[in-house]
């Protein structure tokens, strides 16, 4: 998707119909050039109807992030965030790592970057991020620890923690954590969390810490995807707008950051635990080299780790892919 095609999704973003001359006139190019600039967008989500007579027209248009809207929505000042927005980005977690360091991520003012799509968003263990343009809130955040690497041990946990509090603060309440950092509906894939983080040389250290939440996957998007996922309005009644959730989101997290930087994950435990979709029941867990661990969850360590009863007894494991057994439902 050129910049072209996204000035002329601008302003086709009231729904109604616009002539094709009339949207050359305000991007200043020939009638052609829309036409051309507006092929191939069902690719992404986005469904653009053209009627002889009366021009173009987006059928189904998003709410564009608004720096002022999420700041507004929200109690806190708004000199704690220094939120930065993009049409399209290849990740905002790429872009934060190429853009920020240890000395420039300052808790007193956040660098927050959202967008509307990503061209090469990206989820735990290299996988792709998939998401149209707009129908998803993706968007990721610095923040900087007085602890080395290390003690950062269920940091993802944590931030499962808050986005579950925030969701089930709009009603949103039938959602769950699977270990250790998706967000379920129906066993279905709802939200993801990527985590990076880094340290410095003065034993301090900071995360960049990605999201991604559907809101409207369209078709085309879902069967691009080889698993089963959730969106946002499928789920409530009411409409949610992605402003709204990311104000609410990055108000929580400056609420939990500090508690877990001071108290670390066992704080959370109980709490994490009670949200986990899959505690006591019977998984398979397959780590990095292959290897399949069955077994039944039985809670987290305090470091974060997922605890399975296993035939040689109780066993900690720090990563790996987790799932109900099919021969266990």
């Amino acid at each position: 998707m050129n910049q072209r095609a996204l000035s002329i999704l601008r302003l086709l973003n009231d729904g109604q119909y616009q002539s094709g001359e009339s949207l050359a006139r305000k991007i200043f190019c020939k009638r052609a050039t829309i036409s051309n600039s507006l092929k191939n967008l069902d690719s992404y989500g986005i469904k653009i109807v053209k009627t002889r007579g009366r021009g173009y027209r987006w059928i189904n248009p998003i709410s564009y992030l608004n720096k002022d809207l999420i700041l507004g929505f929200s109690s806190i000042d708004p000199s704690n965030f220094k939120i930065t927005l993009f049409d399209a980005l290849d990740s905002t977690n790429t872009f934060l790592l190429n853009n920020f360091s240890s000395g420039m991520i300052d808790n007193s003012c956040i660098p927050v970057v959202a967008t509307e799509y990503q061209t090469n968003g990206r989820g735990r263990a290299g996988r792709l991020w998939h998401s149209g343009f707009g129908d998803s809130l993706t968007f990721s955040f610095g923040w900087r620890f007085d602890k080395g690497v290390s003690a950062l041990s269920g940091l993802s946990l944590i931030i499962g923690i808050a986005i579950i509090r925030v969701l089930r603060s709009f009603s949103i309440n039938c959602v769950s954590i699977k270990w250790p950092n998706d967000i379920l509906f129906d066993n279905k894939k709802l939200a993801g969390i990527l985590i990076e983080l880094r340290s410095d040389i003065f034993g301090s250290s900071y995360a960049i810490i990605g999201i991604g939440i559907n809101f409207k996957s369209s078709d085309i998007i879902k069967s691009s995807i080889n698993q089963e996922i959730a969106d946002l309005s499928a789920i409530s009644d009411e409409y949610l707008d992605r402003n709204q959730i990311l104000s609410a989101l990055l108000t929580e997290f400056l609420s939990i950051l500090p508690v877990f930087g001071d108290y670390g994950f066992a704080y959370f435990k109980k709490e994490w635990i009670s949200y986990h979709a899959f505690e006591r029941q019977a998984v398979s867990l397959i780590l990095p080299n292959g290897n399949i661990i069955v077994g039944t969850v039985d809670g987290v360590m305090e470091d974060g780790s997922i605890c399975l009863m296993t035939p040689s007894g109780r066993n900690s494991y720090h990563v790996g892919d987790i799932s109900i057994r099919r021969n266990s439902l």
